[in-house]
């Protein structure tokens, strides 16, 4: 039960703050049962990330257990400054950064390297956010650029980790199951031509990756390949003294000069892959659009709730899957259900987030989904990479332009994943400007430039059409009441 109501058609009850819009639960929103389900759902997939805190950070298991509830904690930022999506990580971005950090000697290092990386990212969404120019320089970016640094996030994501000797070597049969499970339901047209119609494989469809690490769970344990120790605990707080202590820059200290002039490249990178999210969310929100609640999207108010994240993240708890704007599969099913449901079934998209962000937090103090997605950590980083490798590739090829972008694309991810995201953006750069002509260049900016305009203009026309329409409705709501009177 939220206290306060907003009127038909109108925006949910918040506290304005400048680009915030604040909302508290029970206050401004309510809690939705059927998103504490997928909440508890998506608590399971925030631990995919384990096996590189363990193995590239060298943390201890407890340690890497306090960073992913922090990291996964700070989601909340979303709905409380007024992000009506779920958030999630910048994933294929973490396969350049893991090549970035792997550069460094193990230890400490690492961790100041990956706080460079995350702090330049934070203050890059945000200077973007308050300054409104994050389509300005998405715009100077070449298409070629662009397919280049997704491809190599692709690919490299893939080859990390299944080179041999890795964990297709070492827990095969656990992820075998998961890799079938979630490409067959992710990505099949033999099963996903039949989801519009068949609620079970909605269902399967829309929380692929859960059913992917269920089946990695239950094969892994009967080949014996995941070796579970439940110590029988059910609830438990992580030791966040012990997780600053270790990896905090205010404990450790700080990266040298050359760390952070290296890290620029890297968080570059990152922000290109993290553009396109921004785009994808407010796309996503508009089709679910209802009668009675206008939904304010901003992407300036997006980039810098990113950069609040990443910012904290990098002063507290350093992730090599950064903090981004979408959690796909999440915020698709609960936008579904908000559009099909009316405002019986979810009264306000907020209700939904909310509540899916709150339990993905709560199922996270569970200990027992901890310790089985501990055994199986190897299995689902698998599962993760090769999924954002598919997509990634697929995504590429949409990007470039002609022959040329994909001959560029191609030698950039080639260089990405033989000397790393730095010397591959620089070295991609190079070679854009040593092939392409000036027409060219002029091209693909006036290109990005149409484009972009293309994209404003339809959403302005969007916006523009569900005002109408939903002032339309409220007139409509308001002549009803009136003929009850």
């Amino acid at each position: 039960m939220a206290l306060m109501k907003r009127s038909y058609g109108g925006i949910q009850p918040c506290i304005k703050a400048g680009l915030f819009r604040i909302r508290l639960p029970f206050i401004h929103f309510k809690i939705s049962p059927p998103e504490i389900a997928t909440g508890l759902m998506n608590a399971c997939t925030s631990y995919g990330a384990l096996a590189v805190l363990t193995t590239t950070l060298g943390l201890e298991p407890e340690v890497a257990w306090a960073l992913v509830v922090l990291e996964t904690a700070l989601y909340t930022c979303n709905w409380l400054f007024g992000e009506p999506s779920i958030c999630g990580w910048i994933t294929p971005a973490m396969a350049i950064v893991i090549l970035y950090l792997e550069g460094f000697d193990p230890g400490v290092v690492r961790i100041q390297a990956l706080t460079a990386v995350q702090l330049e990212l934070a203050l890059l969404f945000i200077f973007l956010g308050f300054t409104g120019l994050s389509k300005k320089l998405n715009t100077l970016v070449p298409p070629a650029i662009k397919a280049g640094i997704v491809l190599g996030a692709g690919v490299n994501a893939v080859y990390a980790r299944l080179v041999e000797g890795g964990a297709m070597d070492t827990v095969t049969w656990g992820c075998l199951a998961g890799l079938a499970v979630v490409f067959v339901l992710m990505f099949s047209k033999r099963v996903r031509k039949h989801m519009e119609t068949n609620r079970l494989l909605q269902i399967l469809g829309n929380y692929s990756f859960l059913w992917a690490v269920l089946a990695m769970f239950i094969v892994g344990g009967v080949t014996g390949e995941f070796h579970y120790n439940f110590s029988g605990e059910i609830i438990k707080v992580p030791d966040f003294g012990a997780l600053f202590m270790a990896v905090s820059p205010f404990s450790i200290g700080f990266a040298s000069l050359d760390i952070w002039i290296s890290a620029i490249p890297i968080a570059l990178i990152a922000w290109v892959i993290a553009y396109g999210d921004f785009v994808t969310v407010q796309q996503l929100g508009l089709q679910a659009q209802r009668d009675d609640e206008y939904i304010e999207f901003d992407s300036n108010r997006t980039n810098v709730i990113c950069g609040i994240r990443n910012l904290l993240l990098a002063f507290f708890a350093p992730y090599p899957a950064l903090a981004g704007p979408l959690s796909a599969p999440y915020c698709v099913a609960t936008y579904q259900r908000y559009k099909q449901d009316g405002r019986q079934g979810m009264d306000s998209i907020y209700d939904g987030s909310g509540t899916n962000i709150i339990f993905t937090v709560v199922g996270l103090f569970i200990y027992p989904i901890y310790e089985a997605a501990a055994a199986a950590s190897a299995a689902m980083l698998v599962v993760v990479l090769c999924i954002q490798g598919f997509v990634c590739a697929q995504i590429c090829f949409d990007l470039a332009k002609d022959k040329l972008d994909q001959g560029v694309a191609g030698m950039l991810a080639g260089f990405i994943l033989a000397r790393g995201g730095g010397v591959g953006l620089i070295a991609g750069i190079a070679l854009y400007l040593l092939l392409c002509d000036n027409n060219k260049i002029r091209s693909d900016y006036a290109g990005n430039k149409e484009e972009q305009r293309i994209e404003d203009e339809e959403t302005e026309r969007q916006l523009k059409a569900l005002k109408e329409h939903m002032e339309a409705a409220r007139e409509g709501k308001l002549a009803e009441e009136e003929a009850k009177k």
